[in-house]
């Protein structure tokens, strides 16, 4: 008999966590929904009830900025779970002014790339080693404009740009993906890695960002009329559900909406920046990353690249981009 599948979804209260966690208990998984906000989670775990009869869901807590919580969170898991089959690394925030977390990193470096990458280390151990498990990273549109500063991923030399920072946290977060994968490959495990972007999104996460300063009555006009015209969460959590549940996909792969610019549409594959395929860049990152969490794992050394295989560790020029 085959027993049905547990998914984790970080920041599944709300937007296209709660979207991909709702798909997944309609078709039978154990869904585990890690927030930060717990009264928000038992909400959504409520909703998501209403609409499912019989789901088996439950929500546990994990702040991902924090990697104290991502430990707790770990030994919750392994007392009340025990065994994993697909890992969705959700929860980010977009665009804030400058904060840290208590451990001193850059709060949406932190958020969006940090804690992914500490939470996958310290899940691997719970996945079943039967079957095709998968790990899934929640990029963005904005990773393509993006780059790694690797001497300053925490912008502690440079002058802070709230969306370069953004658009810099995702670059991260698809390179982990796609080094992620070559690592598992390389180990032999069961476990395969990729990446997915909703596109646009009416989500609370947009919603937030615009509470962040004074709209303009133009911004106003803009967020009551136009906002009406980007695709709900439900139908922009598409390319993540497909990245995690599809059976023709593969290890390293990067999907996302298949229409106009990636905006919306169904799911397909998605355009990657190079800087976040380059797998020199992709190995020193994620060396990086294990001396800022303190989490190691899966720290084989990979093959050295020849001179050929290097890329650039910016993005090309705008006019040098392909469709």
């Amino acid at each position: 008999m085959t027993l049905p599948k547990t998914v984790v979804v970080t920041g599944a209260n709300s937007g296209i966590g709660f979207c991909t966690a709702l798909h997944f208990a309609r078709t039978g998984a154990a869904v585990v929904m890690a927030c930060r906000n717990m009264e928000k989670a038992d909400r959504a775990r409520q909703a998501i009830c209403d609409q499912v009869r019989g789901a088996n869901v439950k929500t546990l807590p994990l702040d991902i900025s924090e990697l104290g919580s991502i430990r707790a969170f770990g030994r919750l898991f392994a007392e009340q779970v025990g065994e994993l089959d697909i890992l969705i690394n959700n929860a980010g925030i977009v665009a804030l002014p400058l904060s840290r977390t208590t451990e001193g990193h850059e709060m949406q470096f932190a958020t969006n790339y940090l804690g992914a990458f500490a939470l996958t280390g310290t899940m691997l151990p719970y996945f079943r080693k039967d079957g095709r498990a998968r790990i899934v990273n929640v990029g963005s549109l904005a990773h393509r404009f993006g780059r790694l500063n690797i001497e300053d991923l925490n912008w502690q030399m440079c002058a802070y740009d709230e969306w370069k920072a953004y658009a810099n946290s995702k670059v991260a977060v698809v390179s982990h993906a796609l080094e992620l994968n070559r690592r598992l490959r390389q180990s032999g495990s069961n476990v395969v890695a990729l990446a997915a972007h909703p596109g646009l999104a009416n989500t609370q996460i947009t919603q937030q960002r615009e509470a962040l300063k004074n709209p303009s009555a133009l911004r106003k006009w803009y967020v009551k009329h136009m906002t009406k015209l980007i695709p709900k969460a439900s139908m922009a959590a598409r390319s993540v559900i497909r990245a995690a549940s599809a059976e023709d996909v593969q290890g390293g792969e990067y999907f996302g909406p298949s229409g106009f610019l990636e905006l919306g549409g169904k799911p397909g594959r998605a355009r990657v920046n190079p800087v976040a395929a380059n797998p020199e860049l992709g190995s020193r990152l994620w060396t990086i990353s294990e001396t800022l969490s303190g989490i190691r794992y899966l720290s084989a050394e990979p093959a050295k690249l020849s001179n050929a295989e290097r890329i650039p560790t910016s993005p090309p020029r705008r006019e040098d981009r392909r469709l």
